[in-house]
């Protein structure tokens, strides 16, 4: 107790200190403009879609869209991310170490086999998928076709965040979604009002940007010295690995929900869910990711030396100090939802998306809980603590999974919206609670960081 008083008193300052030291350093204050610019376009672009899509699709099309669109998620979440991780997580240390291209290498061959290999199955799979799952004829070969174009945008985005070149990410961004935006409104007006179709125009932008962000990084890894011999797989093995399984966990989490309103109801209910679970995010995605963007990077360049307890501390105040912003902010956001959360769900879909104000209410908690649990898993990733992390969401997930099927089954979507927030709640507990969870982190990193001779 002695050692968490102090510590929790340092959380309480630690939002003040960080909206500081950010108006009080000008790297910063630019930084957090561009940040804040792409997080905002992002944002008012994302729902001007939202709305373009709950019109024109209903609540089937749009329900199947996100279906197919989060499925494409776990794919990535298991082939992907290993080696994407690995390398963001290290991306200093291997500048450093002159292995660059190597590990550059590594990383685009291996994008370029699952990529193509991933489409190459869809387009095989899309009539038996369309039977089994009842969705339709080519909405899997169109899910196939985004994942062989998408990722390299993502990839690129990821990159630039890392490097903080906030101005070029922000551009590269906003101009792919205005292009997704534009493809998908003129394909659902002017040609097809479905999933499939929606799915082809959003491949259609995601390929003209993975020319566009995917050369130059081809070139920039290629102009790299190739540098001495290493060992890359141990990083993939130990972080990259876990981390793949983490964020398997997390989508079993955070979407659960939505299939087993599918399983159990049907795709039309999935529709109304996910419209409202979208409008019930905006503030706390929105902070998240504002703050996940801004400060990671800089968490990463301080504690890129595990054997050094002050740069894992002085990384720990700078996430922390985000999840305090995030947690303020985001508390006061639930009252704005008790009120208006009804009209501003009309608003950005339409009359037929209306929830009740209780499911809306969960729905928004529930966001809430998973924002602040998200920010908080930065500082595992920070001190190398994937396997502590992946015990974690295992716990999360499997009570997610439990909650949600008896509560869906009984309440339907209020159902999903309540268990979704009580297994939340329950996860964030054990988060920092938990044994060598965030709290004993932070709490040994402090006091390690303290014991350090000084110079």
């Amino acid at each position: 107790m002695t050692e968490m008083q102090p510590l929790l008193l340092d959380w309480t300052r630690r939002g003040t200190l960080a909206l500081r030291r950010i108006t009080s350093e000008r790297r910063l204050r630019a930084e957090l403009a561009w940040v804040l610019g792409n997080s905002l376009g992002e944002f008012f672009i994302g729902f001007v879609l939202l709305k373009v899509m709950t019109n024109l699709l209903g609540t089937q099309g749009f329900g199947e869209f996100k279906l197919a669109e989060t499925a494409l998620l776990f794919v990535a979440s298991v082939v992907l991310s290993p080696i994407h991780e690995s390398y963001l997580r290290d991306y200093y240390g291997v500048l450093d170490r002159g292995q660059g291209r190597r590990f550059g290498l590594l990383l685009v061959r291996w994008y370029a086999v699952v990529t193509v290999g991933f489409a190459v199955l869809a387009a095989l799979l899309s009539v038996k998928c369309a039977q089994w799952f009842d969705i339709g004829r080519w909405t899997t070969l169109a899910a196939g076709l985004v994942f062989l174009f998408l990722p390299w945008r993502i990839l690129r985005q990821d990159i630039l965040n890392i490097r903080r070149e906030r101005r070029p990410q922000m551009l590269q961004n906003i101009a792919y979604l205005m292009l997704q935006l534009g493809m998908i409104s003129a394909v659902l007006s002017f040609w097809s009002a479905t999933a499939s179709a929606a799915l082809l125009a959003y491949a259609g932008a995601a390929a003209i940007f993975a020319f566009i962000c995917g050369v130059p990084l081809v070139r920039e890894v290629l102009r790299l010295p190739m540098g001495p011999p290493a060992r890359l797989m141990p990083m993939v093995w130990s972080f990259g690995m876990p981390f793949a399984a983490l964020l398997i966990l997390q989508w079993t989490q955070g979407v659960t929900d939505r299939y087993l309103l599918k399983a159990i109801i049907d795709t039309q209910t999935v529709g109304l869910y996910v419209a409202a679970y979208q409008v019930c995010g905006i503030p706390y995605l929105l902070l998240l990711k504002v703050c996940h963007t801004l400060l990671r990077p800089i968490a990463y360049e301080r504690g890129r030396d595990l054997q050094d307890a002050r740069g894992l501390w002085r990384a720990d105040k700078v996430l922390l100090g985000g999840v305090a912003v995030q947690a303020v902010l985001g508390a006061g956001m639930l009252a704005f939802y008790a009120i208006a959360g009804q009209r501003l769900l009309v608003l950005l879909t339409s009359p037929q998306f209306l929830l009740p104000t209780s499911t809306i209410l969960a729905l928004t908690a529930s966001r809430f809980v998973q924002s602040v649990t998200q920010a908080l898993e930065s500082v595992f990733a920070v001190h190398h603590r994937m396997v502590n992390m992946l015990g974690f969401r295992f716990v999360g997930a499997a009570f997610t999974v439990t909650i949600c099927w008896y509560a869906v089954h009984w309440y339907g979507i209020l159902g999903a919206a309540a268990g979704t927030l009580l297994a939340f709640a329950v996860y964030l507990l054990c988060l920092v609670l938990g044994p060598s969870g965030c709290l004993w982190l932070v709490t040994r990193a402090r006091r390690d960081a303290q014991q350090m001779p000084a110079g």
